[in-house]
């Protein structure tokens, strides 16, 4: 059989794709191979977050990896100095050797891991009802105010007099402590949406912007995040109020 090699040119951005992928999943993970791309498709253990990501890539092949552990793939692979990695792909491994460096990493067979139950295309096809960009340091002073809000996990976003508004606080509460912040002026009108702040602070900031868009009817929050070779989509499901 033909060996089959994957090429990672920039080491950097891959593992800043494994490291977006664990923080959703680290473990039992199918990673495509495709000729232009690698792909996958993750979700957390409640199924409010899952994750699509992409790294583009040239292959003259295509495969399918059953990743274990994505943690342990992503560590191993940090201890290689070069920046351009060559992996051989065997029946059941990743294999490296080069550089002074040497390990064989264990597949899993296929069929031991399942994909999330998610049509993704349709979620493409979704109209939007609004759509805005959210920043690294906006995000940053939201977790800072999640320390002194610290009796709720929601986050609202709604606008208010022409302004788009993110507050930390729990509407189905009485006398909880809130904290709201003025992300700028916009032009949609927005009632308000609840999101689980856990699933925010599990995004990774691989470039200094979202791009984020709502679907009300079906209580749908997409943040995508581009960066080099990675594209990143975040499908966050609202929570009720």
């Amino acid at each position: 059989m033909e060996k089959r090699q994957l090429e990672v040119a920039n080491k950097g951005e891959f593992l800043k794709l494994l490291d977006a992928i664990s923080k959703i999943n680290d473990s039992g993970v199918i990673i495509d191979l495709k000729k232009d791309k690698i792909t996958s498709l993750v979700s957390s253990i409640d199924s409010t977050l899952i994750l699509h990501s992409e790294y583009k890539t040239n292959l003259d092949f295509e495969d399918t990896l059953n990743v274990p552990d994505v943690k342990k793939l992503r560590s191993v692979l940090d201890t290689i100095e070069d920046e351009n990695v060559g992996l051989e792909i065997n029946s059941n491994n990743l294999q490296y050797n080069g550089n002074g460096v040497k390990f064989k990493y264990h597949l899993f067979e296929e069929g031991l891991i399942t994909r999330p139950n998610i049509n993704l295309d349709k979620i493409n096809k979704f109209t939007y009802d609004v759509e805005f960009t959210l920043n690294k340091l906006t995000l940053q002073r939201l977790f800072k105010g999640s320390t002194f809000a610290s009796e709720t996990n929601k986050i609202y976003f709604y606008t208010e007099n022409g302004s788009l508004m993110a507050e930390l606080t729990d509407r189905a509460r009485h006398n909880t402590d809130n904290f709201t912040l003025n992300l700028g002026e916009v032009s949609f009108d927005l009632k308000p949406v609840p999101v689980n702040l856990d699933n925010i602070r599990l995004l990774s900031i691989i470039n200094n912007e979202f791009n984020v868009k709502i679907n009300t009817e079906y209580g749908v929050i997409v943040f995508d995040i581009e960066d080099k070779d990675i594209k990143l989509k975040y499908i966050i499901s609202a929570l009720t109020q």
